[in-house]
């Protein structure tokens, strides 16, 4: 759950007369899962505060970030989005010295505010200002978080816009948003990183005043803090905020223990009903890998091959999209992507421990979607059996390699991947990531394929009107094609044979009204 988010409740409002995590459950009635594995080894941060720092001298910009292991696993039962409406509290209200709109004004002269996003982990507090205004800005980022004023009005003001991004955005205005938080929460069913980060409908009427004081008094502590400065600021200055931002409690040390996610067993679908046009359709499955692992590395190429996120070349959009005309894009990813409609590259300080593999097959038109999601198990299947030749990996390799680099462009990603590294317990990421891909094989990259990926047991999320009928045609797994607006070559439609006689053999095939999606 982002600034970026939140701001669009507002215009949500507007067009629909009347951001953001993983929701708490798909349905109001909890569905059995399969016994989650072994607990996964538990990187955290230092149990104090730590500075990671950037400098740039000629830069004329200061990127300052805050990164609290805070997140929406610490919700409390039937609390739900209590981390992010307390963030909020710090982010978008007043502080002790001003109220929320003359806290507004005085960020206003220098074109900057202090941003923030609540992940399932970590929060992160944020903003860049020109060095001429440091000072300045960074007395009001410490009085935010140091000095919150937990005015009543705020709070209630918050909380509605909380409820709004999950009933308004979610679950009215962005149907691509709702299937990619519908995944997760399938993907984590029974895990802490089930429910939303945004939190429940039910969780975040609960919540009061007086325990967002509580969560901050406990949760946003030194001894949670990562302290990150970037780019042209003066010696000492490092020191300076860690100084100002010792007024916090010094808290205790970090320790959460998170199992692995379940294992899936079979082909799960659920179905979202909702009156739209078109099919949005996501699917994945949890794979035991993050940054941290030597694995992650070469799967990375591999999903990047089968789709990298808002770039042509990958073989499902080649496929679904440039030769078939399904769709407006369609990828693949090997960890959790944030709010992918509205970003072109990976968000920092957004890091788990906990990651999943998945595919986002973008709005079809619903005669299509069942060979759209068949077309795409046709891909990952052929992957998975044939691997890459080793001029598609020297091909993808070579893209990434130049890629990756544009990741990193501003100096606050560079900060925050830089975080992200000290998360993972790694070298930082961009520099790791190229010296990986260097010594890489097509061999490795097949390896991880064959290890990790499989195209037999996941879960489906579609959201779409007339579920029940689409309920039966997956029930029945009986061949359907693909209708054209024009006829496509001939060595197209033989595979296309192949494609519509995939069996989705479905385990179980659940639907879902929309109104009870992150409700409770």
């Amino acid at each position: 759950m982002s600034r970026s988010l939140v701001s669009l409740v507002t215009l949500a409002a507007m067009t629909v007369v009347a951001s953001l995590g993983a929701p708490a459950d798909a349905a109001t009635k909890k569905k059995t899962k399969p016994a989650p594995v072994a607990a996964k080894p538990l990187p955290k941060l230092d149990p104090k505060m730590e500075i990671v720092t950037l400098p740039s001298p000629e830069a004329p910009l200061v990127a300052i970030r805050l990164l609290f292991s805070v997140g929406s696993i610490d919700d409390p039962q039937g609390k739900e989005g209590l981390a992010a409406l307390t963030t909020m509290m710090l982010t978008e209200a007043g502080t002790a010295k001003r109220t929320y709109s003359e806290r507004i004004d005085a960020f206003y002269p220098m074109a900057a505010n202090l941003n923030w996003n609540v992940d399932r982990e970590l929060t992160v507090l944020a903003g860049v200002i020109h060095r001429d205004n440091l000072a300045a800005y960074t007395d009001l980022l410490v009085e935010a978080v140091t000095q919150p004023r937990f005015d009543a009005s705020d709070f209630e003001r918050n909380k509605e816009q909380l409820l709004a991004s999950l009933t308004t955005t979610l679950r009215s205005t962005n149907d691509e948003l709702l299937g990619l938080e519908a995944l997760q929460g399938e993907i984590f069913a029974g895990h802490p990183y089930e429910h939303s980060s945004t939190g429940t409908v039910q969780g975040l009427k609960a919540i009061t005043l007086d325990d967002v004081k509580k969560f901050y008094a406990e949760k946003f502590t030194q001894r949670r803090l990562l302290l990150g400065v970037a780019g042209g600021y003066p010696a000492g200055f490092d020191q300076k905020i860690a100084t100002q931002l010792a007024v916090l409690p010094e808290g205790v040390a970090v320790v959460r223990n998170l199992p692995a996610p379940a294992v899936v067993d079979g082909r799960r679908f659920t179905l979202i009903e909702k009156s739209t046009a078109s099919v949005g359709i996501h699917l994945g499955f949890p794979i035991p890998l993050t940054r941290a692992d030597a694995d992650y590395y070469p799967l990375m190429v591999a999903v990047s091959y089968l789709g990298e996120h808002r770039t042509a070349f990958g073989r499902l959009f080649q496929q679904l999209r440039e030769i078939r005309g399904l769709n407006y894009g369609d990828y693949a990813y090997a960890e959790y992507y944030e709010t992918p409609p509205f970003t072109n590259s990976p968000t920092p300080n957004v890091a788990r421990r906990n990651q999943y593999f998945s595919l986002w097959i973008r709005p079809v038109a619903p005669a299509n979607a069942p060979f759209a999601l068949r077309n795409a198990l046709y891909e990952l299947e052929r992957l998975i059996n044939q691997g890459l030749t080793p001029e598609e990996f020297e091909g993808t390799r070579g893209f990434l390699l130049n890629y990756t680099k544009l990741w990193a462009q501003s100096l606050p990603d560079r900060l925050g991947f830089l975080m992200d590294s000290k998360f993972y317990g790694t070298p930082y990421w961009i520099d790791e990531l190229d010296a990986r891909l260097s010594k890489m094989t097509v061999e490795d990259v097949n390896r991880a394929v064959k290890k990790y990926l499989r195209a037999d047991a996941y879960h489906a999320v579609f959201v779409t009107d007339k579920a029940a009928d689409l309920k039966i045609t997956l029930e029945k797994d009986l061949p359907v094609g693909i209708r054209y607006n024009s006829e496509p070559p001939a060595e197209v439609l033989v595979v296309d044979e192949s494609i519509q006689k995939i069996k989705f053999r479905p385990t179980s095939v659940e639907i879902v009204p929309v109104d009870q999606m992150f409700e409770k």
